[in-house]
Order: C-alpha cells, then structure tokens, then sequence
C-alpha cells in the first residue's frame, strides 16, 4: 500500500482527498460463479428464469394495452454443427427501449418492471434472470423493440462483462416488425450435450405447465405445447377420479385420497399417499408461485406432520427468495401453511362423519403421522385415537380396544422397550394389558388418554406395579419358603437387593429382578466407587433416605411356584443355598436385560463352577 501511495501524483492524491464516493469494479466472471455455487440448486434455472421474463413482458403490455390478449411465447431449438445448439426465447410483451436496455439488461439487479405500484404482480427481475444464462452460455444477445418506439435493437452480453447495443432492422417475433423480445443462447459441447432438445422440453413442461399463455416449442420434433396439460382447479366441475388421475400423472404414483386446497390467493391438492412414509423423508411436491414452479420440496410451505402428503399447490402472494427456488419466511407463508394444515384437518373430520372405514385405513397406512398430529392437536386427538394402534401384550390392540380394556382390567404402558420385555411374560398370562409405548408418541398419547376419558385407569409400569401384580403366596407356602428366605436375604445383603416372595405366571420363571429407584447409588456405594468422593462428607442423611436395609428399594421376586424353588427350598447347606441364590440372581438380571456390575461378573465366573462342584460331588 505504502508504495502504491508513493506512486501516486500530487494531482491524484489531491483528487483522492477531495473525493469521497468510489464506485465497486464487479467480477462478472466471479458474480456468475456464485450463482452456480451458492444462489442457484443447478444450471436448469435459466430456463425458468426466461420463461418468466417472457410471461412478465406480456402481463406488462397487458397493463399498458388493457385490450391485449395475444400475448404467447414461442421457444426454438436448433443443433447445429460441432456439439452446438441455439436456443431462442421469444416473446410478443411489453418490449424495452434503448434507454432501459442499458438500465434493466446492464445493470445487475436492477427490475425492468416500471413503476413500484405493479412491481409486485411480477416475480422476475430481468437483469438477474438473464444473468443466470451465463451458466450455460459465455454470450447473450437480446433483440427488442418495445411498444413506445418503432426502432429495434440489439444487445450483446458477454461473460467478461462487456457489452454492446445497436440499431436492429426490423422487429423481434422471427422477424416480424412487432414489439416484444428475443434472446438467443449459443449452448457449446457439454452444455448442449447437457441440455438436448427433449431434455429443455421436459423442463420447460415442468416449469411452465401452469402458465396461461400460449408456449410452443420448436424443434427437430415439430411444433409442440408446453402448457397444455389439464388443471383441475381451472375447471368448472372435475370429478375426484379425474382429479386423482391428475395426481398420479404429476407425481408417478397412486394416492389414497385427494384433499382440495384453497385459500386466500391459494389453490391445489394434497394427494395422501397410499405408501407408509417417515417424517425425516424429503417431501416430494411442486409448488408454483404465479403459475411458475418454484420448489419441489416444500419445507416452508408443508406443514411438517403433512409428511405422507404430495402437495400440488400454486400461490399468488408469497414473497420468492432472491433465488426464486423457496419462500421468505413471512405472515403471507405463514398464513398459507396454516390454511393447508386447516383444509387437511377439515378432511379427516368429514371422513369421520361420512366415511369411518376409509378413515381407519387411511390411520393404520399413515398410523405415526396421524400420531404425530394427534399429540399436539386436541381434535386430531379425539377424532383418530379409537382407530391408532398399539402393540400389547393381547396384540395389536387399536385406541378403542386399549379404552373398553381399561374399563375392565388394569391397562399398564412401558416408556421403554427393554421394561415392556421384562414385564410382557407377566402382564401377558394375567388379566391385564402391557402396552409398549416405547415406540414415538405412545407414551404422549397414552399420558393424555386420562384428559378425554374420564374414570379409566392406564398407568405407567413401575417398580411398584409388580408389587401390585404379582400374588401374594398362599400360608403354607410361605411357611415352607420361610427358612429359603431367609438365607436368600443373607447372600443378596451384600449387592443390597432385598429377597421379597411371590407367586407369578409363567411357572418357569424362577425370578424376576426389578432394580429401585435409588439402585444405582446403592451399588455404587456398596462397590466403594464413591469411597474418595464421598470421604468427608456426612452420610448420616443420605442413609436415612435410602435406608440401606436390604429390600429398600431393588428386589429379587421369588416364585414360589417355581419348581426349581421348591426344590431350592430343601436345601439345608447354607454355602450352597446362597451361591444358588446368587446365581439366580445374576440369572435374573441377564433376563432382563441389566448390565452386571463387578459382583455380578464374578458370581457369574465362579458361581456356577462351583454348583458343579457341588454336582460332581453329589451334594445337589
């Protein structure tokens, strides 16, 4: 810098001092690179891009000629020799003159639409749409004579950033001498190998389908339609068949129903896919904004849980991104996504009145989507619960199965998979009902079951809920269990689980493990891991709440029906009776699922060595 300043002149430096505004040098070159990279999805948007220049110069003349109603667009595709194309856009619309093709075609950014009260009927800005065929073409020439002078001309653009305009005889329309504009794009090897003539058609058809003036399209196939495909809602009457057929030819697949949308500026479908989707799936739809198309994903505009939608949906007040491929987050979106949320939900309410059947098949397809919205909308709630399903420990049972159950027996739910597992077995031969609310939304579902029905009991599976349902053994039972207790209360004092009798289906299982809620710190401290933490500290407290007592909180279930206890409770050596119990005990846990600690590991290493020992010795 310190030499740049040397090198100056005094009369630049006086120059520079009296100055104060500078004007930026723009890098064309680098401007285009950040469209590819950061503005645009891909290079196809040139094509919408031209399409909307072309539709806004005609409902521009519109404005200007209240009486014209012959606007149209015609496209050629010409291949010419060594791998090139010429693709040309032309249109009978506003057309410019010489003073606004240097503002609107030179100035980057700058709207050709004139006059800030109608600016907002359009969504293209000439300069930045014309801008984005430098992705695909390093020229652009513009011929355009406008509908306020008789003189034409010609505009070349390049990709360095230079240009020229000039006088051009004649007019636009393939030389016709009539107001409108004509672009002209030379693609070159890859480009026009990218972009051949059926795939440019394929595109504009996708892009433009919904436009209401007249597209043609010109090649090596002949003269063909872009925009003549059938739009239900433009009908007067179009029955739901042909409205699904519509569906299934936009989007390639068949649909359960159709939901008619409409709002303010709003207008299209929500097609219900007959295939089970998921939330994190990328939404497939095709929004317009003005009848151009936008986006396909959605994201702004869908509401979320609407996932097992495919939404067809032309809009005319939002606000595009300056890229024109999503919304700007608004009141106007905001107000057309809740409109859409509102017109699905008026359709899942006159299924329930009209057609339940078609309704309980549409909630078993879409069950955790229905779920979804069911949790966090009190009328999705009450209108879909009786027809949502849960797995139990009776089977598949649906919202209104799991309501009658409760009325009669006691219905239980598990927020976790591995609970529901261990407690199936005996909720499963009892009277009563385990439901597996492990699963999204079950347990939310199930927690709010208690608001809209009144005097039914479902209740979250807990420690305490096997105390409540496993059966107190019968006083002779006790009595011959008692000495086996006592000895299994000796050899599970030191993992500070308490040994409790009970009597339980399936037979064969001879003890169940059910951890407290304090277990944790009760093994912790009972292994000494907390020994150099806790040193100092005064535990008198802490052992008053936990007790410390063996049974406090985790327990040993012992199955007093269980053959095998029986047999247990023969047995008078005490060694053997404890490493039995410990052996169980360590059984248990496996069972259910519970990772061992260092005890457990080690009665599990040498525990059943030594009931082999005690085998081979005859002594079992």
């Amino acid at each position: 810098m310190r030499g740049e300043r040397e090198g100056m002149t005094k009369e630049n430096m006086t120059k520079e001092s009296n100055a104060g505004n500078y004007s930026f040098q723009v890098d064309l070159k680098g401007i285009i690179r950040l469209l590819s990279e950061n503005l645009y999805s891909s290079g196809d948007v040139f094509l919408r891009e031209l399409l909307q220049n072309g539709v806004d110069a005609i409902e521009a003349r519109r404005g200007e000629e209240p009486g014209f109603a012959e606007g149209r667009i015609r496209i050629r595709y010409q291949q010419m020799e060594n791998r090139q194309a010429r693709l040309v856009f032309a249109d009978n619309g506003i057309g410019l003159t010489r003073e606004e093709i240097h503002t609107f075609l030179s100035v980057i950014g700058q709207s050709s639409k004139r006059g800030e009260m109608r600016r907002g009927s359009f969504i293209g800005q000439f300069g930045i749409g014309l801008l984005s065929c430098f992705l695909v073409a390093d020229e652009i020439v513009v011929r355009s004579r406008s509908v306020h002078e008789e003189q034409a001309y010609r505009w070349l653009g390049r990709s360095d950033g230079t240009y020229q305009v000039t006088e051009e005889p004649g007019g636009c329309e393939a030389g016709e001498d009539k107001p409108g504009t004509e672009v002209t794009l030379v693609l070159k090897g890859r480009t026009a190998s990218r972009y051949s003539e059926e795939r440019v058609l394929g595109l504009l058809k996708e892009y433009g389908f919904l436009i209401q003036v007249p597209v043609d399209f010109e090649g090596a196939g002949g003269v063909r339609r872009v925009n003549d495909s059938f739009v239900p809602w433009r009908q007067s009457f179009c029955s739901n068949e042909e409205i699904l057929r519509f569906g299934e030819q936009m989007f390639g697949e068949e649909f359960f129903g159709v939901v008619p949308v409409s709002g303010e500026g709003l207008k299209g479908y929500a097609f219900i896919s007959q295939r089970q989707t998921s939330a994190a799936a990328e939404g497939r739809h095709k929004i317009f904004l003005k009848d151009m198309l936008i986006t396909e994903e959605g994201k702004e505009l869908i509401p979320k849980w609407a996932f097992f939608t495919r939404c067809i949906l032309n809009a005319e007040n939002l606000t595009p991104m300056a890229s024109r491929e999503g919304f700007v987050s608004d009141h106007r979106l905001a107000r057309a996504r809740n409109e859409i949320e509102k017109c699905i939900f008026d359709y899942f309410v006159a299924l329930s009145q009209y057609d339940v059947n078609k309704l309980k098949q549409l909630t078993m397809t879409h069950n955790v989507a229905i779920k979804s919205l069911a949790v966090e909308n009190e009328q999705i709630y009450q209108l879909f619960f009786p027809f949502l399903t849960f797995v139990t420990s009776k089977g598949r049972l649906t919202g209104f199965q799991v309501t009658e159950a409760a009325k009669r027996m006691p219905v239980y739910y598990c927020t976790e998979l591995d609970d529901y597992r261990r407690a199936c077995p005996l909720v499963g031969n009892g009277n009563g009902v385990l439901i597996n609310a492990g699963y999204i939304y079950d347990t939310k579902l199930l927690q709010l079951l208690k608001r809209y029905q009144r005097g039914i009991r479902v209740e979250v599976f807990d420690e305490a809920s096997y105390g409540e349902l496993l059966e107190e053994p019968t006083p002779a039972t006790k009595r011959e269990m008692e000495p086996l207790m006592a000895k299994a209360g000796r050899a599970l004092g030191t993992f500070h689980c308490g040994a409790v009798l009970k009597q339980f289906e399936p037979a064969e299982v001879p003890a169940l493990y059910v951890p407290g809620g304090e277990g944790f710190l009760d093994h912790a401290l009972g292994e000494g891991g907390f020994s150099g933490f806790l040193e100092g500290f005064d535990l008198g407290e802490i052992g008053m709440m936990g007790n410390f007592e063996p049974g406090y909180g985790t327990k040993l279930y012992i199955n007093g029906g269980n053959p095998l206890i029986r047999r247990l409770a023969a047995v008078e050596d005490e060694e053997l009776a404890a490493n039995m119990v410990q052996v169980l005990y360590v059984h248990a846990m496996l069972a259910g699922h519970y990772t061992l600690g260092e005890k457990e590991t080690e009665v599990l290493n040498t525990g059943l060595i030594r009931l082999m020992e005690y085998g081979l010795g005859g002594n079992v």
